[in-house]
């Protein structure tokens, strides 16, 4: 590789490279702070829920909701705590009666009470035999440490002591709002929470079942734990139980994969209920103590009975559901729960906090975490060093697709970069955000959302365009250096940005370019042979009377060399715009080089001009010590040929069907088909004629004859293709295409072409 390539592609992958690290360490350096996966739990999973919106919670799951209509309904003081205990022993005996599986307290009972109102409670608890009751935890620490000691404070011993377990409902809170659940006891972690409890006396039935698969892969440790589910006793035995079972799981890693795969294959109804509840009891002990919450909708999503639903008769209106509720096979949670917010008591913000205020309550928490556990369906984050490998793997996209656009052709034109840039951000947010969406719809996985989307990705888009700005800037101070060995110093500036704003790969462009030659300069220079002074005084002259008009289009004088102009409009595109204002400039020239010719009568130069349009590249030309500033390529050495054609149709002004065809404001004919001297492939000419506003009807007429001659031409009817010449000549009193078309025709009469001619005129002299 050239050294001079290999220095601009080391150049190229550090920017790359630089882009691309920049980008991701943003997002990298956001989550080792903490900062992204906080501004992750509070904007990301907030939108990923609201666009989910509700899902379909279980049927096994329903709230009963101790509500001011309830209150109301059955005459008691709006404070639940207020309401008679043997009421709840009540609606305990009414839960069994109608087949409840389990019945979870979220209520406090704090205070002693009456013993016979306590003893009622009690009794229908030791019947049912399938109460949890909620007991409190004080804790001591902060907001970002909301658990760093706790004192468990029981319900009162007489309630205690009848139900079948204790437990705590303790919430994160380290955030804006509750997204996750404790499975365990923040600062106990063989203690069972109110969900995982309810979760583990739900299966209690299959306790002999899990035994044996145990007993299988751990038969020491089966050896310590009760032999039945009747040798479980009390709050105390279910804890208990909780830690055995905590404990064998923790102290063998593999142990919940392993049972999951000696889960025998379900064949009957219920046999694949009991496989679901072992397979949702293995996965809650073989999880972390924590997990994030997959809400189902907003407050009541989980359905909720109202408490006097459960013991008098009521309406399917006041019930918000068809009547009657089944609560055979159900885990019933009893605890506050309102529909208004000025009403709620328990109540903590999550991401489906309504407009109005309205909170998730307690229980319905409570509820949903015990739910997720059921169904094995909780969000999942990921953890911190894939968290880190998904911003990583983004960054490094995002800077791949940067750099690529910014080294297009669109690297020079900021407005069209800019537009690019912006489609291309909108594009990659686009399918990101719709993959972030699909995983979290469909598997309930948490992919970083708003750091890659609103600080990375605004991060990528910067960096290119900074990048590409101080490129460019780079690029047009290494062309002004080029260009101030050879190229006058006012030219150096708006040549090297007119070329830094359109080359593609720093040098190859788009364009125009335009030939002129004098015709009789040899002529001229013989007769000022002895005075040369005078040649550079007259040639001078003819020079401006050139180039003014090229200047005046804005166009670049690339080269003079004797009696011949070179000049050239580099451009991203051949516009109309830009093909109209080069013919203009060379309608402009013509007319300036005959007033030229007027005022100096003695040495007239009429002047040829041939234009072409297409790529050339442009730069540094030459060798050794010396080197110019021109452009190469085919178009260049067309026009040349082009310009030289005229001497052969006797014009004075030609142009390529790429330049010259359906231009508005110019008169053209089509002259023909040309396979110009050293060149393999044919090539269309237009004759300029004038600006539309100055041609006369006369010559709009010859110009049609002339056209129809040549049609008749390419079909070989060569007597009536001379009457149309011969015609434009006797309207136009001159005309070079018409005579050279007559001698063609005259010519192809006696020595017909080939069969398979298309009308080409192949050039063999200049």
């Amino acid at each position: 590789m050239h050294p001079e390539n290999l220095q601009k592609s080391v150049s190229k992958f550090n920017s790359w490279m630089i882009g691309c690290l920049i980008i991701s360490l943003t997002g990298v350096v956001m989550d080792l702070f903490h900062v992204g996966f906080y501004i992750e739990e509070e904007l990301g999973l907030h939108w990923l829920f609201q666009i989910r919106g509700i899902r379909t919670p279980p049927e096994d799951v329903v709230v009963v909701s101790t509500d001011r209509q309830s209150a109301y309904e059955l005459g008691l003081p709006q404070e639940p705590y207020k309401w008679p205990r043997s009421l709840h022993g009540r609606l305990v005996s009414r839960l069994t009666k109608q087949g409840a599986k389990v019945i979870v307290f979220d209520l406090f009972f704090k205070d002693i009470g009456s013993q016979e109102e306590n003893a009622a409670f009690a009794e229908a608890m030791r019947d049912a035999g399938n109460v949890i009751l909620f007991e409190k935890i004080t804790t001591t620490g902060s907001r970002t440490q909301p658990v760093r000691g706790s004192i468990r404070i029981p319900p009162t011993p007489q309630l205690a002591q009848a139900a079948t377990g204790l437990a705590s409902h303790p919430l994160p809170t380290s955030s804006l709002r509750v997204n996750q659940f404790w499975l365990f006891d923040p600062n106990n972690p063989y203690r069972a929470t109110l969900p995982f409890l309810a979760l583990q006396l739900n299966s209690l039935q299959l306790y002999e079942e899990f035994l044996e698969l145990l007993r299988e892969i751990v038969p020491i440790e089966v050896a310590s734990l009760p032999q039945r589910s009747q040798d479980i006793h009390g709050p105390d035995g279910i804890q208990h139980l909780v830690k055995a079972l905590r404990t064998i799981f923790t102290s063998h890693p593999t142990l919940g994969e392993r049972l999951l795969g000696k889960l025998p294959i379900p064949r009957s109804d219920q046999q694949k209920n009991n496989h679901r509840l072992l397979a949702s009891l293995i996965r809650a002990y073989n999880q972390g103590d924590s997990q994030f919450l997959d809400f189902y909708g907003p407050p009541r999503t989980v359905f909720t009975v109202p408490y006097f639903c459960v013991l008098i008769p009521c309406s399917s209106q006041q019930l918000g559901g068809p009547l009657p509720v089944d609560f055979s096979g159900k885990v019933v949670f009893v605890g506050l729960s309102e529909t208004t917010q000025s009403e709620q008591q328990d109540r903590f913000p999550t991401v489906f906090t309504s407009t109005d205020g309205l909170d998730l309550s307690g229980v319905e928490i409570a509820a949903t975490a015990f739910a997720n556990l059921l169904e094995r369906h909780h969000v999942t984050a990921l953890p911190l060093y894939l968290h880190m490998s998904v911003l990583m793997v983004w960054g490094i996209l995002v800077g791949t697709a940067c750099f690529l656009v910014s080294t297009t052709r669109l690297q020079h034109q900021s407005g069209l970069l800019i537009a690019a840039l912006s489609g291309l951000g909108v594009g990659l947010g686009m399918v990101y955000f719709g993959v972030v969406v699909w995983v979290f719809i469909t598997h309930a996985l948490w992919l970083p959302l708003v750091v890659p989307l609103l600080v990375q990705l605004p991060v990528g888009l910067f960096t290119a365009l900074f990048g590409n700005f101080h490129e460019v800037n780079r690029q047009r101070l290494i062309t002004e250096k080029a260009l101030a060995d050879y190229v006058p110093a006012p030219v150096i500036k708006p040549l090297a940005r007119k070329i830094a704003e359109i080359r593609s790969q720093g040098q190859v462009v788009h364009g125009l370019c335009l030939f002129t030659d004098a015709e009789g300069y040899t002529k001229v220079s013989e007769a000022l042979e002895k005075n040369p002074d005078k040649l550079q005084v007259l040639m001078n002259q003819y020079f401006e009377a050139v180039c003014a008009p090229v200047k005046t289009q804005k166009g670049i004088v690339s080269g003079i060399t004797g009696d011949s102009v070179l000049a050239i409009w580099p451009a991203g595109m051949l516009t109309l715009e830009l093909r109209t204002t080069v013919c203009m400039a060379a309608l402009d020239l013509i007319s300036s080089v005959a007033r030229f010719n007027r005022s100096e009568p003695e040495f007239p130069l009429p002047t040829r001009v041939g234009i072409s349009g297409g790529p050339m590249f442009t730069g540094t030309v030459g060798a050794g010590e010396f080197y110019t500033y021109t452009p190469v390529g085919d178009i260049v050495n067309t026009a040349s040929r082009i310009e030289n054609l005229n001497k052969k149709l006797g014009t004075r002004l030609l142009a390529t069907q790429l330049v010259a065809k359906d231009l508005p404001d110019i008169f053209t004919r089509k002259v023909g088909s040309f396979q110009l001297i050293g060149k393999t492939r044919p090539v269309v000419v237009y004759e300029l004629l004038g600006r539309e506003s100055e041609v006369d009807e006369i010559c709009r007429k010859a110009i049609q004859k002339f056209l129809h001659g040549v049609g008749c031409f390419y079909t070989r009817r060569w007597d009536q293709a001379e009457e149309s010449f011969r015609t434009c000549l006797q309207l136009r009193g001159r005309d070079g295409p018409s005579h050279f078309y007559l001698s063609l025709c005259s010519h192809y009469r006696n020595h017909p072409p080939s069969p398979d001619w298309q009308g080409t005129i192949i050039l063999t002299t200049k």
